[in-house]
């Protein structure tokens, strides 16, 4: 069945053809992810399987009308993304986890009260930091808010100009609290 057919036969819901594709590529695109990208079994299934549900709803959404390539060209670049997000979200430092991590019950009182003026130091340092840097920070982390959400409600010109931007206001937000930390 040509390429085109796959995706119109998806498309009027042939669930038969879709789960033709998913068996089709599914072990290659295990040990594709595990050689390449250094992916367990079980996490290159996972993503795989995420990024047959990310093909799918292209499809039916509507936002695949032609391939360039073939559909496996298609689905491996779609997995491929989602390593590259999986990686850039283990590298980031998730300012609601530290937050959290500072909130722990159950403490000895002055382990705790270490914790809790650690937290409002961070709280100062982020009203230190000032517009734009502290709603960013806020809205990302604490409200969960994606990049182009952000540049979208912020007035940026897309996600990557506001993923430069929270860079630098976390990098100076860590400086600043490293100083107010040093003072005490």
């Amino acid at each position: 069945m040509t390429e085109p057919l796959i995706i119109e036969e998806i498309r009027n819901g042939n669930n038969t053809q879709l789960a033709e594709v998913y068996k089709a590529y599914r072990s290659e695109f295990v040990g594709w992810a595990s050689s390449h990208y250094q992916c367990g079994k079980e996490e290159a299934r996972d993503i795989y399987q995420a990024s047959i549900i990310a093909l799918y709803d292209n499809i039916i959404n509507e936002k695949l009308h032609q391939l360039n390539g073939s559909v496996k060209t298609y689905l491996f670049a779609i997995g491929k993304n989602k390593i590259m997000e999986l990686r850039r979200a283990d590298k980031k430092i998730d300012l609601t986890q530290e937050v959290q991590n500072l909130e722990v019950a159950d403490e000895p009182d002055k382990e705790k009260q270490e914790k809790e003026n650690h937290l409002k130091i961070v709280q100062r340092c982020l009203e230190k930091l000032g517009e734009p840097c502290r709603t960013m920070l806020e809205l990302f982390y604490y409200n969960g808010t994606n990049l182009d959400a952000l540049a979208e409600m912020l007035h940026y010109k897309n996600g990557d100009t506001v993923k430069n931007l929270k860079s630098r206001c976390l990098l100076r937000l860590r400086e600043l609290v490293t100083q107010e930390l040093k003072k005490h």
